[in-house]
């Protein structure tokens, strides 16, 4: 009985501290179900929705299970990917253990886990049909289910306003990277948008340096 109060003590309070972000967030900014962030930075950001620093999105239930998924920043950075589960039902993780794996033209990201926990359920659809990253990425697109280990470290995650403030700054840094990518000793302005970020499916024409520079540096859990 003492380990059910303690549980339902940590739900309750972040259950509170979801409501008053809420709050906070739409006196800020007008609610709107999958608001995106600034047309500039063409990225899906629904109210709502948590996300950690490592470029994953994570969905909270009333049962104090998170849904997750990689965000939409990593996802239109890429063309036509195949999702290869590293992990499986029943599995427990650590935070920033591997998850799962994004692989286009022979190169590959790793997604990992934002926070430790246990594995209870794997969308196999997700595997059959990656387009679902693009087309229905916060309701089909997710990847796993997980029960938190410390369901109190989502207090950490991004949320709301928080999220959109911080996205643009993640766009003037993935800016810099490719601004730097020479071929042949020449610059690969292409890639990038005047004003804006860079072209949709960008990394698709990118070689495996960029790609491990990518990953070191978006999707790394610190």
């Amino acid at each position: 009985m003492t380990v059910i109060f303690v549980v339902m003590t940590i739900l309750f309070f972040l259950t509170l501290d979801v409501v008053v972000r809420r709050v906070r967030a739409k006196k800020a900014v007008p609610a709107a179900l999958g608001r995106t962030a600034p047309s500039a930075y063409p990225v899906r950001i629904p109210e709502g929705i948590f996300f950690a620093r490592s470029h994953t999105w994570m969905s909270l239930f009333p049962s104090g299970k998170i849904r997750l998924g990689v965000d939409d920043f990593v996802g239109r950075l890429l063309d036509k990917p195949q999702v290869e589960y590293l992990k499986g039902a029943g599995d427990s993780v650590k935070k920033g253990d591997p998850l799962f794996a994004l692989c286009e033209g022979g190169r590959t990201l790793t997604v990992r886990a934002p926070m430790d926990g246990r594995i209870v359920a794997v969308n196999d659809e997700l595997q059959r049909r990656p387009e679902l990253l693009k087309e229905n990425l916060f309701s089909e697109g997710w990847a796993f289910t997980l029960q938190p280990e410390k369901p109190s470290e989502l207090r950490q995650m991004l949320f709301g306003e928080e999220t959109r403030k911080w996205i643009p700054g993640e766009f003037r840094r993935l800016r810099d990277v490719f601004a730097s990518v020479s071929a042949g000793g020449e610059l690969v302005p292409a890639l990038l948008q005047d004003g804006g970020p860079p072209v949709a499916g960008a990394l698709k024409q990118m070689g495996p340096d960029v790609w491990e520079n990518f990953e070191a540096e978006f999707l790394q859990v610190r």
